[in-house]
């Protein structure tokens, strides 16, 4: 309850600095419908020319795609923006104020700036999804529908991991930006898929940087194309990369300095 008061003040808080500039909190929401709306053209223009994309219909390329909004719009609602000023705090030796303060703190430096009008791209991701899912029809049952929650929260925890974990590496070195540069193209690499790409690359979004899986599995499992083994490797994979995530952090954290060193 405590962390849940904390995230409240902390929406709270970036709510009120973003209806301070109300024209840039518009200019921002369009941004984010006309990005979803050309991708949406973009697919419905390929699916122009064929039925299926290596045994996906368009429905559940819809829903493919109304996912990778929701993973990825949730993502930065929550977690871009902080860990982007973390890094900057260990760069500047300013992280001691976190540190002090009498909270976990992997859990300030992760949700600190929540950034409003990113959940425009949630809910466009939740309305896009929610056509995918009609245009699929009868064939969502209570196995799709149990399976797809929990694999969507498996999704956002692994693409929450892996920004940690790339995140953490600022304890060692001076920038790591340009890692984070590499995480947002594999991240657009989730528009589509995992499994349509070459062999090197569907291993590297399944594996090193789990972004393919953490979009594909829970759109195939609302789309009715996985099965058991795929949801339970889906679990064991989060609980893993989750452990080895707070294992780097606490890792990292011992290492750093701070100002008066």
């Amino acid at each position: 309850m405590r962390y849940l008061s904390l995230l409240r003040i902390f929406t709270r808080t970036e709510l009120q600095f973003a209806l301070e500039y109300r024209a840039n909190l518009a200019l921002g929401l369009v941004e984010e419908v006309v990005i979803v709306a050309t991708s949406l053209a973009a697919v419905l223009i390929l699916y122009s020319h064929t039925s299926a994309l290596n045994g996906w219909t368009l429905a559940q390329m819809i829903v493919l795609l109304g996912v990778y909004y929701l993973v990825q719009g949730a993502q930065a609602v929550m977690f871009e923006t902080s860990f982007e000023r973390f890094m900057e705090h260990v760069r500047m030796g300013t992280l001691d104020f976190i540190l002090i303060k009498p909270v976990d703190s992997q859990f300030m430096i992760s949700t600190r700036h929540i950034q409003i009008p990113q959940i425009g791209q949630v809910i466009l991701g939740l309305v896009v999804l929610g056509t995918g899912i009609v245009q699929v029809g009868e064939g969502i049952g209570p196995f799709e529908g149990v399976s797809f929650a929990v694999t969507l929260v498996c999704g956002l925890l692994l693409v929450y991991s892996l920004l940690l974990v790339l995140s953490t590496l600022s304890f060692w070195f001076v920038r790591v930006e340009n890692l984070l540069a590499v995480f947002w193209s594999f991240l657009d690499a989730g528009r589509f898929p995992v499994d349509i790409y070459p062999g090197w690359l569907r291993i590297t979004l399944s594996t090193v940087v789990p972004i393919g899986i953490a979009i594909t599995i829970p759109a195939e499992a609302v789309s009715g194309r996985l099965e058991w083994f795929g949801l339970g490797a889906m679990l064991i994979g989060t609980v893993v990369v989750g452990w080895f995530a707070g294992w780097f952090w606490r890792r990292g954290l011992r290492s750093y300095t701070g100002a008066s060193a």
